[in-house]
C-alpha cells in the first residue's frame, strides 16, 4: 500500500497540493484525472519522493518515505514522467538496464537474474528490433515505450505513470493499458495520470478526480465520473452512456450554446469575435467549453486527437491532418490564412515534435494578438532537439505576444484583449 496523510505542497506563495489524505491498495489500477494545472503531476512526484512535501507524510506500507534512501525507494516504486530527457545517447538496452540500478551491487555487477529480466522486458514490449539503436534516434513514441520498459524492469510493487501514453498512437495506448492491467492482476499497485476520461473509464478500477490541488472525488468509476462532477471540474456538460462493446461507461461532451442563443442559425446573432486555438493531445479540454460565446476554430490537430473530438462536439471549425502525420503544406496554408484573419490566437501549453512544429512556426508570420499559455517551460515540451525552443524564444519577443502562466486566466486575458 502507498498512502498520503495531510499532504500539502506550495511553490513560493502558491499552494499546489491542499491537504490530500488517501490510500492506494495493491491489486488496483488507479486513474488520476483533472484539468490542466490541478496538481496531478505534482501529487505523483510527491508520492514518488522526487518532490518533498511542505507538510504531511507519504507512506509505503507503514514506512515514512522520508526515512528511505533513493535506492530503497527505487526498490519499492518506479516512476514514468510525462517528459523524459536523456542527455547522453545511450542504446535502448542500456536505458532499460538503468531500471536495475537499485538491485545491482557496485562490487558484483549485474547478475544472471538482471540479464534475464532485461531480456524478458525487451521481448515482452516488442523492443528486440530497437535494442541496439541509440535512444535519441527514436521517435517520441518509441522513446516513451523504452522509458516505460525501464520502469517495468525495476520490478517494483508500485508503478507510477504520468500520462504514459501521451506520445503513443492508439495501438500502443491500448497495448500499454492492457499491460498495466496484467500487472495489477499480479498484485501491483498501478497509478496512472490520464487526460482521456474514456480510457480511464475503460481500464481503471478507481478514479481520483482532482480539482484545484485537492480531491474532488475518489472511488469507483460510476461514482466519480458523473455529469455533476465533470461539469464542476471541467466546466462542460456531458452525456454518459454504457459502451456496448466494453461494458464501461462512455462520456460524450455536449455542445452548450451561449445563454442568449437558442438556435445557432438565428438571424439575430451578432457577429462574434474570432479566436483560433492551437492545441492538441487534450491540452485544451478545460478551455474549449468555456469560450463558446466566441467564433472558435482549432488546429492543426490530427484526426482522433482528444481536442479535435471535443471541438467537433462543440461545433467549432477545425483544421485537421491525418493521424500520426506531420502538418502538410495544405493544412499549413489553411492555418496561415486563419491566423491572419482572426481577432486573436491562443497557443495552449502543448509539446512540440517534428510533426506539429509548423503550428509554432506559423505564429511568427502574423501580427495579430497571440495569447501564449505557458504553464511549463518550452524546454520541457521541446522534442525537436532545440528547434522549437529557438522559434519560441524569438516569438515571445514580439510586441503582439501576451503570456499567461495558467489556463485558469485565459478568459480574463481574452476579455482584456478583444472584449466579451
Amino acid at each position: 500500500m502507498i498512502s498520503s496523510k495531510n499532504l500539502r505542497f506550495s511553490y513560493k506563495t502558491k499552494q499546489i497540493i491542499k491537504d490530500i489524505s488517501i490510500q492506494f491498495k495493491k491489486g488496483h489500477l488507479y486513474g488520476i484525472l483533472g484539468p490542466n494545472g490541478c496538481g496531478k503531476t505534482t501529487f505523483l512526484k510527491l508520492l514518488s519522493g522526487i518532490l518533498r512535501q511542505n507538510y504531511g507524510q507519504v507512506f509505503i506500507e507503514d514506512i515514512n518515505l522520508k526515512k528511505l534512501s533513493i535506492r530503497e525507494i527505487a526498490k519499492q516504486l518506479s516512476l514514468v514522467n510525462q517528459t523524459n530527457y536523456v542527455e547522453f545517447d545511450y542504446k535502448v538496452s542500456e536505458i532499460i538496464k538503468m531500471g536495475r540500478y537499485a538491485h545491482i551491487s557496485r562490487f558484483s555487477g549485474e547478475s544472471e537474474e538482471d540479464q534475464k529480466i532485461l531480456s524478458d522486458v525487451i521481448t515482452q514490449l516488442g523492443l528486440n528490433d530497437l535494442r541496439d539503436r541509440n535512444f535519441n534516434q527514436l521517435s517520441s513514441g518509441e522513446q516513451q515505450k523504452v522509458i516505460i520498459a525501464r520502469a517495468i524492469a525495476q520490478r517494483t510493487k508500485i508503478l507510477l505513470l504520468d500520462e504514459p501514453t501521451s506520445h503513443l498512437d492508439i495501438n500502443y495506448q491500448l497495448e500499454f493499458m492492457n499491460l498495466f492491467r496484467t500487472y495489477v492482476e499480479k498484485g501491483l499497485i498501478v497509478i496512472v495520470v490520464l487526460h482521456d476520461l474514456n480510457i480511464a473509464a475503460q481500464y481503471c478500477d478507481k478514479i481520483l478526480l482532482m480539482n484545484q490541488g485537492g480531491i474532488e472525488d475518489f472511488g469507483e468509476i460510476k461514482k466519480v465520473l458523473t455529469k455533476e462532477n465533470i461539469q464542476k471540474v471541467y466546466g462542460i456538460e456531458v452525456a454518459i452512456k454504457k459502451n456496448a462493446y466494453t461494458g464501461s461507461i462512455y462520456i460524450t461532451p455536449i455542445r452548450k450554446y451561449p445563454n442568449n442563443l437558442e438556435n445557432p442559425n438565428s438571424k439575430d446573432i451578432q457577429k462574434k469575435k474570432r479566436i483560433h486555438i492551437i492545441a492538441g493531445g487534450g491540452s485544451a479540454l478545460n478551455i474549449l467549453p468555456r469560450i463558446s460565446n466566441y467564433d472558435i476554430s482549432v488546429g492543426v490537430v490530427n484526426l482522433l486527437d482528444d481536442d479535435l473530438k471535443l471541438a467537433e462536439e462543440l461545433g467549432y471549425k477545425v483544421i485537421t491532418e491525418w493521424p500520426f502525420s506531420s502538418i502538410s503544406e495544405r493544412s499549413y496554408e489553411q492555418l496561415k490564412k486563419v491566423v491572419d484573419e482572426v481577432d486573436l490566437v491562443i497557443l495552449v501549453n502543448i509539446p512540440f515534435g517534428k510533426g506539429n512544429l509548423r503550428n509554432l512556426e506559423v505564429l511568427t508570420t502574423t501580427n495579430n494578438k497571440i495569447i501564449i499559455i505557458e504553464e511549463s517551460s518550452i524546454n520541457e515540451r521541446d522534442f525537436t532537439k532545440g528547434e522549437a525552443t529557438s522559434i519560441y524564444n524569438h516569438l515571445v519577443l514580439k510586441k503582439n505576444i501576451i503570456i499567461i502562466r495558467s489556463s485558469d486566466k485565459v478568459i480574463e486575458a481574452i476579455q482584456k484583449e478583444i472584449g466579451v
